[in-house]
C-alpha cells in the first residue's frame, strides 16, 4: 500500500481494542466476543479465574471513551455456546449492553454460534448497511454487498515469535469491494495465523473464493495502527 493509500485508510477508519471504527458513520463494529467462553474452559477442567465479564466490559469502556460512537455493532458470535446459555453468560451479557445503550444505538448481527439470542435479545439481524457498508458476520454469502466488515475467522499474525490479533484489508477483493476482515474480540478467543493463509484455509465462504495474497494485516499495539504490505509481499521477506 502506498502512503497515499494507506493515509485514506486511516482517514475513513480507526482501530483500537479489537474495534473497528467507520469516522464518517460515527459508527463502532467488534466481532466475535464469545460470551460464555470462559463457562466453557472451566467445564472443561480449567480451574483458574479468567474474568471474563470483567474483562469485555473494561474493553468496551475503554472503546466508547476513546469513539463516543453513535451505532455500536455487535458482529456475531456474540455467544459461544450453541444451545445453552446459562444465566451467567445472560448477566454478562445484559451488563455490556446496558452500559453499551447508555452510549449509543446497538445492533446484533447473528453470526453461527448465536442459535439462541433471538431468546435472549429480540432484532438481531444477519446483516446490517450503513450507506456504503455492509457488516455481515461472515458465514454467509449475500449476493449484494457493499464494502464488507465481517468476522468469523479470528486472524493473528505471527511476527518474530509474537502473535498479535490483527484486521485484514483487501482493496476490491470480493465482487470489487473492499473488505475489512475484524479480529476476534474475547481475548480467549484462539487465533488462526494468517502468514501463509490461503484462501481454502479461512471458514468463510466469501474468503474462500479470496487471493489471500492480497490481504493486508492490520495491527494496533498501545494505540499505534500498522498496516503492513499484503501477505503475498510478506511472504517474499520471510
Amino acid at each position: 500500500m502506498n502512503c497515499a493509500m494507506e493515509a485514506e485508510l486511516l482517514e475513513r477508519f480507526d482501530f483500537f481494542s479489537g474495534a473497528l471504527y467507520i469516522r464518517e458513520k460515527k459508527l463502532c463494529v467488534v466481532s466475535d466476543i464469545h460470551i460464555g467462553l470462559e463457562e466453557t474452559l472451566y467445564a472443561q477442567g480449567l480451574h483458574f479465574p479468567l474474568r471474563e465479564g470483567a474483562t469485555l466490559l473494561d474493553r468496551f469502556e475503554a472503546i466508547l471513551e476513546r469513539f463516543s460512537p453513535e451505532i455500536f455493532v455487535l458482529d456475531g458470535d456474540i455467544f459461544h455456546s450453541f444451545d445453552r446459555i446459562a444465566r451467567s453468560v445472560q448477566k454478562k451479557f445484559v451488563t455490556i449492553v446496558e452500559r453499551l445503550r447508555a452510549e449509543c444505538e446497538v445492533v446484533f448481527v447473528r453470526g453461527s454460534h448465536d442459535t439462541m439470542l433471538p431468546s435472549v435479545m429480540a432484532g438481531s439481524v444477519e446483516r446490517y448497511d450503513a450507506g456504503e457498508y455492509t457488516v455481515i458476520h461472515g458465514d454467509q454469502t449475500f449476493p449484494d454487498h457493499g464494502f464488507l466488515v465481517m468476522g468469523h475467522d479470528h486472524p493473528v499474525i505471527e511476527i518474530e515469535l509474537q502473535r498479535f490479533p490483527c484486521f485484514l484489508y483487501g482493496q476490491g477483493v470480493v465482487n470489487g469491494k473492499d473488505l475489512i476482515m475484524m479480529p476476534a474480540f474475547n481475548p480467549l478467543s484462539p487465533g488462526v495465523i494468517i502468514n501463509y493463509a490461503k484462501g481454502r484455509d479461512f471458514l468463510s465462504p466469501l474468503l474462500r473464493r479470496v487471493d489471500a495474497g492480497r490481504l493486508q494485516p492490520v495491527v494496533e499495539v498501545d494505540r499505534e495502527v500498522v498496516i503492513f504490505p499484503p501477505l503475498a509481499e510478506m511472504r517474499r521477506l520471510m
